[in-house]
């Protein structure tokens, strides 16, 4: 886990000390996600040209995208979930209110998501996302477009960019998760700002 976090923290991963790495334990919320992921690659193997962007049917998850957060918000989200009520309440919601997840952990790092407490200490889990079939997230939209053919069906997710994503937003709050729990340090003043 600590690997692969100074990994997807490219160049700057050595400027940081990981002080704490906790897995999240939750069978309740394990398994409304196991449902949920079931029911897309379901969907998916049943419909192999259902896909639009995501032409992949066997790419129903991503393991370890980064969602940061804050010290006050880590035990709702272990206990609850993420929830998407919460949308853009302390941040622009650029590709639509849900919750964002990214494929870099550097995006996720600044203190706009994952703000130090009073030690200088951040957060951040590395999540499983049911990220599925995807469209170009709108500013401010309640939820993913429709899918061509059929406007009562809407996409899993919405993106920064169809083509090669590094931002990923849920409508659904079983579309995700919180499997580690990444307690770090900067070594260097505002590496992530």
């Amino acid at each position: 886990v600590v690997d692969y976090f100074k990994l997807a923290l490219g160049d700057e991963g050595d400027n940081f000390h990981v002080s704490k790495v906790e897995r999240v334990q939750n069978m309740p919320l394990w398994q409304t996600y196991a449902v949920k992921r079931e029911t897309v690659a379901k969907r998916d193997r049943e419909n192999p040209h259902h896909r639009v962007n995501n032409k992949d049917a066997n790419d129903v998850e991503r393991i370890w995208l980064f969602h940061g957060t804050t010290s006050e918000k880590v035990a709702k989200i272990q206990t609850q979930g993420f929830n998407r009520v919460f949308a853009g309440q302390s941040n622009a919601a650029r590709h639509g209110k849900g919750v964002y997840f990214a494929t870099n952990a550097w995006y996720s790092c600044h203190d706009d998501y994952s703000a130090p407490d009073d030690y200088g200490t951040q957060r951040m889990f590395l999540c499983r996302v049911v990220v599925g079939d995807w469209c170009k997230g709108q500013e401010d939209a309640l939820t993913p477009d429709s899918r061509p053919n059929n406007a009562l069906e809407l996409y899993d997710s919405t993106v920064d960019n169809v083509e090669n994503p590094s931002v990923f937003v849920i409508y659904h709050d079983a579309q995700a998760y919180p499997e580690y729990l990444v307690s770090f340090n900067s070594l260097a003043h505002n590496n992530c700002n």
